[in-house]
């Protein structure tokens, strides 16, 4: 049975059998791979903690006939910290489910989102760093890898440079944001006073969130834009060399609360482009 070694990230596991699991594991050699780690539920098993979900770990795979088979597995790194906080282990658990149901994606780039991931678990790790924020450079980071990346410095409708007092909505299917202007001249939704009035109420009532489905030519999911969540958003997406320089204004409450919201809508958006709902957002309390 021919064999292969690999660098890999635990992902994701569900059980098989009485004593076995099946690990998702992302590796910086072949990206996603699905291999049984045999015995990894029996009492005592020396591959147990080997199989947890985030552990890292040198491996040697046998290559079967649909699953290939863990032999060998010699930990790298298990973020303690990580494990000893449970925000921040929410955190690493929602990288680890984006992995699983995006990674498929990022095959050609495996040896730059792993090493991309296992630099956002180790910032995880840094207990003076602000997690909500780490979250956003992240999703923004595997966004950009996969090619979606959010329009936010220009309207893309009309190209025009944007300017906080000029923002309108982000809108998930053209994926970015649209000026005022063209919020309220090209869309259908945009017309009139109602629907602006019923986007502030979803805002008040969702936090942020338009849960309201359009209809029309261009029926979309909305997300309103104040500009301290596009700022926010600016922010993250810059390397710290490229990154505009914004007035930190207002109270630590309110800087808190806009980077939730931020995170809140890149997490609409990611779920829009997947087309999938992330179980471990629930396990974020904020």
């Amino acid at each position: 049975m021919p064999t292969y070694s690999v660098n890999a990230i635990n992902v994701g596991s569900f059980n098989l059998g009485e004593s076995d699991k099946i690990i998702t594991l992302f590796s910086s050699e072949r990206g996603l791979i699905r291999a049984v780690a045999k015995g990894a539920r029996k009492p005592g098993a020396k591959i147990a903690g080997r199989a947890e979900l985030l552990a890292v770990n040198k491996l040697l795979l046998a290559q079967g006939r649909s699953l290939d088979i863990i032999t060998q597995a010699e930990t790298i790194e298990s973020f303690k910290a990580i494990r000893n906080d449970l925000t921040r282990l929410a955190y690493a658990f929602y990288y680890a489910e984006l992995t699983v149901h995006l990674g498929q994606g990022l095959n050609q780039e495996s040896q730059i989102y792993y090493e991309m991931l296992m630099a956002a678990l180790r910032q995880l790790c840094d207990l003076n760093k602000e997690p909500v924020y780490l979250c956003l450079t992240f999703q923004l980071s595997l966004l950009h890898l996969l090619g979606l990346k959010p329009e936010l410095d220009s309207c893309v409708l009309c190209r025009k440079r944007l300017v906080e007092y000029d923002l309108g909505v982000f809108h998930h299917d053209l994926g970015g944001a649209i000026c005022n202007l063209c919020f309220s001249t090209k869309t259908p939704q945009g017309k009139g006073q109602k629907y602006k009035m019923r986007l502030a109420e979803a805002e008040e009532a969702y936090g942020y969130q338009d849960n309201i489905e359009p209809k029309g030519q261009m029926s979309s999911y909305f997300t309103h834009l104040t500009p301290l969540v596009w700022k926010k958003l600016i922010l993250a997406s810059y390397s710290p060399e490229q990154k505009p320089v914004y007035p930190n204004n207002g109270s630590s409450e309110i800087i808190e609360k806009t980077l939730i919201a931020a995170r809140h809508l890149l997490e609409t958006y990611i779920e829009h482009r997947a087309g999938k709902k992330m179980k471990s957002l629930g396990l974020i309390s904020i």
